[in-house]
């Protein structure tokens, strides 16, 4: 016997609670009603003849692409689409939309309508979760798990643009004697102070995560290798001078880091961040606190010194 599924009432109906309609043809706006000028952020429906083209309100949208489809669509050679877009309203505020296209008479000839629904909190609702599920919750910063993603991907933008890339691996001098000694409320404010420090020591171009404990990845790039030992050497001064506060007493901490720079390899990702771990390992090993480009500590054997 056929199992039907049971068909209920979604009481989540704030989904579809703006629902918007735009009428155009060629991209020439014919209609708007007030549930669109609402979602938008117009304060009335404006006058037929002051409605623009909608193509010149649509950002990253090729304008031959979009009227060819358009006609494909008249002709019944296309199917309709359904996509998503971001509107900047005037306030400056911000709102995502989904729109749903279908075919309709208007005023006897053929034209395009756009059912539009405000998804504005739907969207972010999701954006959240999926920055909930990317970013380490004590550091602040993207986890392991995003970071090979971003890694991946950087790396290799990098090979095909022959752009130089740099890779940081750092690692908490001590950590675990940290721990012992003072706690792991201090070892857990250590991480989050240093994570500040790192934040605010990169630029927007550059990517930070926590690789796992004590140990983090900077990328760098579009940066040579001196000037990643520069930036490297700033951050390392700067962790230096910091102090966490305990019940009795102030704590300093100090990093090592591992220095490694790519330019046109075919380098895959896990031997970038191997060499970078071999410079780590090679700072650890001579002293700690201090900064060891995978460059220099290569032999001409192509082994690494100790």
């Amino acid at each position: 016997m056929i199992e039907f599924p049971q068909i209920q009432l979604d009481p989540d109906n704030t989904f579809a609670s703006d629902f918007g309609i735009l009428i155009h043809d060629e991209f020439r706006v014919l209609y708007v009603d007030e549930n669109l000028c609402n979602i938008i952020g117009l304060s009335k429906i404006p006058a037929k003849i002051s409605l623009p083209n909608l193509l010149s309100l649509l950002v990253d949208v090729d304008p031959e692409q979009a009227l060819a489809h358009h006609h494909r669509l008249i002709k019944g050679v296309e199917r309709p689409r359904v996509q998503t877009f971001r509107v900047t309203k005037p306030s400056g505020k911000i709102a995502h939309v989904l729109v749903a296209e279908s075919i309709v008479q208007w005023e006897g000839e053929i034209a395009i309508q756009l059912a539009i629904i405000d998804i504005t909190e739907k969207y972010n609702d999701f954006y959240q979760l999926e920055q909930q599920a990317s970013i380490d919750s004590l550091s602040g910063l993207t986890n392991r798990n995003r970071f090979e993603g971003i890694l991946s991907n950087e790396i290799a933008k990098a090979q095909r643009y022959s752009y130089p890339i740099s890779c940081l691996y750092i690692d908490i001098d001590d950590f675990k004697l940290i721990n012992d000694t003072y706690g792991h409320q201090t070892g857990d404010d250590v991480i989050r102070l240093f994570s500040q420090c790192c934040k605010s020591s990169i630029r927007q171009s550059d990517f930070i995560g926590r690789w796992g404990g004590e140990e983090f990845i900077i990328l760098l790039p579009h940066t040579s290798h001196q000037f990643a030992l520069l930036l490297a050497e700033r951050l390392r001064w700067r962790v230096s001078q910091l102090e966490v506060s305990t019940a009795d007493k102030s704590v300093n901490f100090t990093i090592s880091i591992g220095v490694n720079t790519l330019l046109g390899d075919t380098t895959s990702p896990a031997l970038a961040l191997h060499q970078a771990d071999q410079a780590l390992t090679f700072a650890k090993r001579h002293g700690k606190n201090q900064v060891a480009s995978f460059e220099k500590i290569i032999t001409p054997q192509g082994k690494s010194s100790n």
